[in-house]
């Protein structure tokens, strides 16, 4: 039996999700930080072994900008999601306090009941810890608290990982892999409109005089144009890089210039009064930005 999921890897800006995922897709390490524009899609086969058979479960992975405030664009992904791996940095204690205190709460307010993997990352840097890789199997407990038994031994619900040297990177998906396993059902659209309408709703308490609430909101309008959120991102990603704004730290005039970048984009493939009009809207919250 071969499987597809979606899966997320949530956490705060530079916590070292994408070399996470570079880890365990490519098994290569970047010493740079380079911050996820929107979200970004990345796929990989794994071979899960039951008692008595295999399962070949493919990750569709997306991995979220990790500045907290994108309520629309976070939600908007979490729709759809099976299950999350959660990141914070042994070195920044206040990433592991936003697990509970932002990322978990906009999850599971958006999905229901999903599989969790926590990791505490750049468990490399040992004797720069602000927090101790016990502080989040603690964590782990109470929101998987329903999975005992279901894991191989050898494996478990937190991990401390270190993206620079490999290690629990390969155990941290694999994990993830047993428990979505376990719990394979087919695709509820009931459940899946559902979770788009949650996120919706999210969307649209963007607070829209903040820049990133505005920078928000034009994200998610601009994605709505397409079927298939990866294109739009792939587009998002390559206008904002044009523009050279900063996502962690957008400024109006910035987020101005981008509006303007994906009404050239939009051109290619859509009649001149929608873009008009799309332009027209997202100028709108730009401009109503305070100073």
């Amino acid at each position: 039996m071969d499987i597809k999921k979606k899966i997320v890897i949530i956490g705060d800006s530079a916590v070292g999700k994408t070399s996470l995922i570079r880890r365990y897709v490519f098994n290569q390490f970047q010493d740079s930080y380079i911050s996820t524009i929107g979200s970004k899609v990345t796929t990989k086969e794994c071979r899960i072994k039951r008692p008595h058979h295999s399962v070949v479960i493919t990750f569709v992975i997306w991995d979220l900008i990790g500045r907290e405030g994108y309520k629309g664009i976070h939600a908007r992904t979490f729709a759809g999601t099976t299950g999350a791996i959660l990141v914070a940095d042994l070195t920044r204690k206040e990433t592991f306090e936003n697990l509970e205190r932002y990322w978990i709460p906009l999850l599971l307010k958006v999905v229901d009941n999903v599989p969790l993997i926590f990791a505490c990352n750049k468990s490399d840097l040992e004797g720069k810890y602000e927090f101790e890789p016990e502080d989040i199997v603690e964590i782990a407990g109470r929101y998987n608290g329903h999975v005992a038994g279901i894991l191989p031994i050898g494996l478990a619900t937190s991990y401390s990982t270190s993206a620079k040297t490999g290690s629990n990177v390969e155990n941290t998906f694999e994990s993830l892999g047993h428990l979505l396993v376990s719990s394979f059902e087919s695709q509820d659209p009931v459940k899946k409109l559902y979770e788009n309408l949650i996120a919706l709703g999210i969307h649209r308490s963007s607070d829209k005089s903040d820049p990133i609430g505005a920078l928000d909101s034009i994200i998610v309008d601009f994605c709505k144009g397409f079927k298939d959120s990866r294109i739009s991102m792939l587009i998002l990603r390559q206008e904002i890089a044009r523009s050279g704004l900063d996502v962690n730290n957008p400024t109006k005039e910035g987020i101005l210039k981008v509006v303007e970048y994906l009404a050239e984009a939009e051109c290619e493939f859509k009649d001149e009064k929608t873009v008009l009009a799309n332009l027209e809207r997202r100028i709108d919250w730009a401009r109503g930005i305070r100073e």
